[in-house]
């Protein structure tokens, strides 16, 4: 229970520093709104007290013989309010914008120097939450809370001091309700109630699911499970409802009380009784009612004021809280301009490479390893032995703790990212394409190809007959008028790191999952991907690598092995029993399990030439 107190307070540190930080550019904005809702604020008390002692002097004294001086400041009250209150609107809503529009930017900036790696175990989700959600409910707060608290508090300190003035013990029982009301609702609403939070969680597990049900039907009807499918979905849907209404319940049940004292209808009710009572008991001239009549219900008006403002801030320190968690995240350090690689494959090197997701948790240890120019290595080794983790050390989705890696012979860390990235191209297993056009994704590689380029990139690719097939071609919007499969979609990643045309290539073996038809079309794509290129494989099935240069054998984080295929089989039991277990015992072929990329690379001159066959089948580049 105390490290959760402590962890709140520590958060809400963090949201108060950070917001204050995210409004600090609109200050002046700010101000100037709320010195008009001030204005705005006296205006109207002004109004109401002329209106009073104009009506007072009717009482008293009859129709006066002209236009008394109190109604002429009624009808300039009258024009100055909304004019203030305008104009301050005008100004806070300019804030906001500034706000948001700023904060997204920031955010956007500071998540483009954040390592690479983060979004693999973090998603997507979070992120555009971030950006989008929260950022935007500032809007309210800047826009709307901060210009009107002070005009709510100022009304009713004001219009609470001149009721005093015409009589205190008149204004102390009227008022005695507003200020129970405002008591009772400033500790309702300091935190969120249990059921509040319960059903926080529940709209959070509803989202998952019903994100989860999109993805997913399609495969639940294909096997007959579609009320399997939507189980969980109604599960979700119906902890969603019962714990609305639990706290709808909780807060209808709390909130009684304070609707009614603070409720404006009840404050007239009792201003007219009390000042009866008074006025027959003979403490209070009658005449004198007419200014709590006027100005009492803008006292419990402003009853809600504190407990708003509280609220708020809660809820602004929450949203201030998670864009500050992002703008802590570490950012990979910046680097200078160094000199560019030459343009032919680089060698890479790994020297004394230790790295871990965490400082206690070490994943790899001493990776010392040599990737030639223009040749392949293959990365084997069972689940967890750190072959991902390395392979995307190199394209710097994390940064090492020891040891150092180097292209043509510099430090990656010493290369600018827009400059590295031009020479590190990656295709992974699960390739993420945005919500833009089919040309769009092609050429992020190289924003300035041209629409032959993007169409002979995606024919090498092997994708260029899907995409003419669609509604607008090339123009077509991934999501909206092109739906791509899993090798489609592959089949685009490949098109974008060939016009990308990086030397060095880090590939995550692209047909572990995929259909055989699928695979010898990824593989036909790849065979032209993968020419002149220094290339480092994560290898899943054995027999696709067995023509690499160099396969490297990891275990628990080090390198057990190196060399060819056939000089591991003699000389590595644990690559023998591998290779044994993926083939079934048999010694030099594989099976006939689909499409398998074999790398046959022989020595030449100049250079490495590379066979790559599919099904034994030779496949060169279109």
């Amino acid at each position: 229970m105390t490290q959760t107190v402590a962890t709140d307070a520590e958060g809400s540190a963090v949201g108060r520093g950070q917001l204050a930080a995210m409004l600090r550019p609109v200050r002046g904005l700010l101000v100037g709104s709320i010195a008009l809702q001030l204005i705005a604020a006296v205006a109207t008390i002004v109004s109401f007290i002329g209106l009073s002692e104009i009506l007072t002097d009717l009482v008293r004294n009859g129709a006066p013989g002209g236009i008394p001086a109190a109604a002429w400041v009624v009808v300039i009250a009258g024009f100055v309010v909304p004019a203030a209150h305008g104009l301050s609107f005008a100004l806070s809503f300019a804030a906001s914008r500034r706000v948001e529009f700023e904060t997204r930017r920031d955010v956007v900036a500071h998540l483009q120097r954040i390592p690479l790696g983060w979004f693999t175990e973090h998603g997507s989700a979070r992120v555009r939450k971030t950006v989008g959600a929260d950022i935007a409910s500032l809007s309210a707060l800047v826009g709307e809370t901060i210009p009107i608290l002070p005009r709510l508090l100022t009304t009713t300190v004001l219009a609470t001091g001149y009721l005093v003035w015409v009589d205190w013990q008149m204004a102390l029982v009227v008022l005695i309700p507003a200020a129970v009301a405002t008591v009772l609702l400033t500790r309702q609403r300091r935190n969120a109630t249990p059921e509040e939070t319960e059903h926080e969680d529940a709209a959070r597990l509803l989202a998952a699911r019903t994100t989860e049900l999109a993805q997913g039907i399609s495969v639940f009807k294909m096997f007959g499970q579609a009320e399997r499918g939507t189980a969980r979905f109604d599960a979700a849907a119906d902890r969603f409802a019962e714990t609305y209404l639990r706290a709808e319940a909780v807060e209808a049940r709390r909130s009684r009380a304070t609707t009614i004292l603070s409720s404006w209808l009840v404050t007239i009710v009792v201003t007219a009784v009390v000042g009866t009572a008074f006025t027959a008991a003979g403490w209070i001239d009658g005449v004198d009612v007419v200014p709590f009549l006027l100005l009492s219900w803008i006292v419990s008006r402003g009853t809600w004021s504190l407990p708003l403002a509280l609220q708020v801030r809660r809820r602004s320190r929450a949203v201030a809280a998670a864009v500050g968690a992002i703008f802590a995240e570490p950012v990979l350090p910046a680097a200078g301009q160094a000199a560019e690689p030459v343009d032919s494959a680089p060698a890479v090197e790994f020297a004394d490479v230790r790295f871990g997701y965490r400082p206690d948790a070490p994943v790899l240890h001493g990776i010392d390893l040599r990737l030639a120019p223009g040749t392949v290595t293959a990365l084997v080794g069972a689940s967890g032995s750190g072959k991902s983790t390395l392979a995307r050390l190199l394209p710097r989705f994390w940064d090492v703790d020891g040891g150092a890696i180097s292209v043509h012979g510099r430090d990656i860390r010493g290369y600018p990212a827009e400059q590295l990235y031009r020479h590190i191209a990656f295709v992974f297993q699960e390739p993420q394409l945005l919500r833009r056009s089919i040309a769009d994704n092609i050429r992020l590689g190289r924003p300035d190809a041209d629409a032959a380029a993007i169409a002979a990139a995606a024919r090498l690719a092997c994708i260029d007959t899907r995409i003419e097939e669609l509604p607008r071609g090339y123009d077509s919007v991934v999501g909206v008028d092109a739906v791509l499969s899993g090798g489609e979609t592959q089949r685009v990643a490949i098109a974008r790191a060939i016009l990308a045309d990086a030397p060095i290539l880090v590939l995550d073996e692209a047909t572990a999952s995929a259909d055989p038809e699928s695979a010898a079309q990824i593989h036909d794509a790849l065979s032209s991907l993968m020419a002149d290129k220094t290339i480092l494989v994560i290898a899943h099935q054995l027999p696709s690598i067995v023509g690499a240069d160099q396969i490297v054998v990891l275990h628990e984080g080090r390198i057990e092995a190196s060399g060819t295929h056939a000089e591991l089989l003699v000389t590595n039991p644990r690559y023998a029993r591998m290779w044994a277990a993926a083939t079934g015992g048999e010694p030099t072929e594989s099976p006939d399990t689909g499409a398998e990329l074999d790398l046959a690379v022989a020595p030449s001159e100049p250079g490495w030439a590379r066979e790559m066959t599919v099904n034994g089948a030779e496949a060169t580049p279109r």
